[in-house]
This record gives C-alpha cells, structure tokens and sequence, in this order.
C-alpha cells in the first residue's frame, strides 16, 4: 500500500506529496515535516495556497502525527516543472524557540505538570498526564531563571521530577515516563529488518563513580561524622583506572549519595550505546505507525541485541530512491532513567570512608 500524507492548512487539505520526511523524537519536545511536490503542482494549474505560519495538522496514513505551524516554503519554476517545498514544526516548537515570560517566577508546592502547564498556557498549549501515570509530589520551591526559554524550564522541571514531557502529536504535551507500553511487532534481523547501524562510545564511562557531598549536623551528628558523605558505585565493563567524582548538589544522606552514584553509573553506561534500525514501510504489522517511548523486542545478531530496546525515535521518509522506510532509533530502557532528586534539608547520617 502507497503511504499516505495529508497536510491540512486552511480547512483544505493537501495530498499527493512525492517527498516526505517527518521526524519525532522523545529527547525533542517538538516533532518536525518537510514535505516536497512538483510536476505542475501535481496535476494543478495554481500554487498551492500554503503560507509561512500557517496552523496545519499533519496525518500519515490517516493518523495526525504533528499539530503545529508551516515554518518554512520555498517555490521554484522552470519550463518544464513547478516544484513546492514545506516544512514545519509541532505547536510545542514555540516553547523551544521561545523565552518564558511569565508573571510568576516562582512556584511553590507545584507538581511538574503544574508547572509545565503555568509556563505552557501563554501558547495555548495544553497538558495531561498519561493514563494511570502518578505525578511525583509537588516540589517545596521551583524557580524560572531570566533568560530560560521555555523549554529549558520544562525539561529542568521534568528532571528534578524525574518525569518526561512529550508532544502528544496533537497540539498539546503529555507528561509520563519511559517506557510507556509495547510496539505489537518485534524487531527482527532478517525478517522486517531492511539495515541497521550501532555506535559504541566507552568515553563518557568509568569504573568507578564517587559521588562526595556533606550532611547537615545536628545536636546528634556533628563533625568529621558528617563533614563528607562519599558513595560509590562501579562499572565492571570499564578499565580500573578511570574513575569519576561528583560533588552533590546540597546536603545529602549517604542513601541519596549512593542513590546518585547508581545513576550516573546504570545511564552512561546505557546511553554509551546507541541503534538504529530501518524497516520497510511506516507501520506495523496492525496497521498502526511505529510508535515512540515504547519496549520493543530486538533480535540483531549483528548488533549483538537480543532484549526488548526503548524507541527513542522515528524518522518515516518517502522518495524515489528507498521508497516508504521507517528509521527506528533504540536505546537501553535505562538510558532516560531520570535523575534522582536530593531535596534540601536532607537528614545528617554519618558514614566511613568508602572511598576505596
């Protein structure tokens, strides 16, 4: 079946493109199109009437993908062909590109998806949460910093809450967590499999992982018992010698200071390999398009990947040279396993050294 693309603007829609490329992405808040026809407009005396700015709503195969705006057109003529290039960006692209002006600078006892909503709302975007998704308790102070543009507050807000606010495809964000169910058709070399790609980086890994930060005293704690808290965690499949510290942020228990080390050992290690597969066509055996921030079963004996992997990305392109393709990029579920938070205030415990 040719894959179909329609973009309305205008109450009109807009088919027949010969060049497509739409790409989303859970590391960008917003998803991105550029569309490509020419032959007479195919098949049309008069340019077709789609101008920057323009709200559009963006469908492959009948589901919306993006809700946003045109950005960019570029017309070109000549004797014998008329050629009509768009592209655009969801709504969320405003928070991207845009600086948070707000009237509040400061939230106090917010949830992140209170917060996102206050910062979000002058743009007339909405936001959920995902089904059966609990947001993490509100936090005790949050400040905008002059100068954040709006998405730099929401993914810093998003990674003190340890959640992920994602485009909803459209016009709106939802705020959840990875992953957040399962593709219906596995990954599979040699079967929908069309080629694949892997990229493996040991640089930003180290053996050991040493976060040191200190404890608030008390009548209790005091003193060289609570003057360093130091936490340790390892890397086993690193060189003994490369070793990283970490000053935490603020008082720390030496539960939280483990709790962080932990962290950063499990998601570089995670994040230190990357995939990317391509398959024929943009949907899955249902007949739905291959989705994001879901487990999917990999079997690549190539890529030495035999578990279920997190799509992190989707690229689905059409053009004269591969046809329909989808590039699916994958990564460990534990690659975006947020960051912990350390509230101020934290309890004193006094601990050894364990340094080595």
């Amino acid at each position: 079946m040719t894959p179909d693309v329609e973009l309305k603007v205008n109450g009109r829609v807009f088919s027949g493109w010969q060049s497509v490329s739409i790409e989303r992405s859970i590391d960008s808040l917003a998803g991105g199109f550029s569309l490509a026809v020419s032959d007479r407009w195919n098949g049309q005396e008069k340019p077709w009437q789609i101008v920057e700015g323009d709200e559009c709503t963006l469908s492959a195969n009948g589901q919306i993908v993006i809700t946003g705006y045109v950005d960019q057109r570029s017309i070109s003529y000549g004797s014998e062909e008329h050629t009509l290039e768009v592209s655009g960006r969801d709504k969320a692209a405003d928070l991207v590109d845009c600086s948070a002006i707000l009237d509040t600078w400061e939230f106090a006892a917010q949830r992140v998806d209170k917060i996102v909503s206050a910062v979000a709302a002058p743009f007339g975007i909405s936001v959920k949460t995902a089904p059966g998704f609990a947001v993490p308790s509100a936090r005790e102070k949050f400040a905008v910093n002059h100068g954040e543009t709006v998405y730099e507050v929401i993914e810093r807000a998003c990674r003190l809450g340890g959640v992920l606010t994602m485009s909803d495809g459209r016009g709106g964000l939802i705020v959840t967590r990875t992953p957040a169910g399962r593709a219906t058709t596995a990954l599979v070399e040699g079967k929908n499999i069309k080629s694949a790609s892997g990229s493996y980086d040991t640089a930003e890994r180290f053996a050991r992982y040493v976060v040191a930060a200190q404890s608030a005293g008390t009548d209790s704690a005091f003193g060289a018992d609570v003057a360093q808290v130091q936490a340790v965690a390892r890397d086993a499949n690193v060189r003994a010698a490369r070793a990283l510290l970490i000053r935490g942020e603020g008082n720390m228990t030496l539960g939280q200071a483990q709790e962080r080390a932990n962290w950063e050992a499990t998601v570089r290690a995670a994040r230190a390999g990357t995939a990317s597969v391509v398959v024929q066509g943009w949907t899955q055996e249902s007949g739905a398009l291959w989705p994001l921030n879901v487990l999917v079963p990999v079997r690549s004996p190539f890529l030495g990947i035999d578990s279920d992997m997190l799509i992190s990305g989707t690229h689905i392109t059409l053009d004269d040279a591969g046809g329909s393709i989808t590039e699916i990029t994958l990564a460990r579920p534990d690659a975006f396993t947020p960051e912990p938070f350390i509230p101020k205030g934290s309890d004193p415990q006094s601990v050894g050294d364990i340094f080595g």
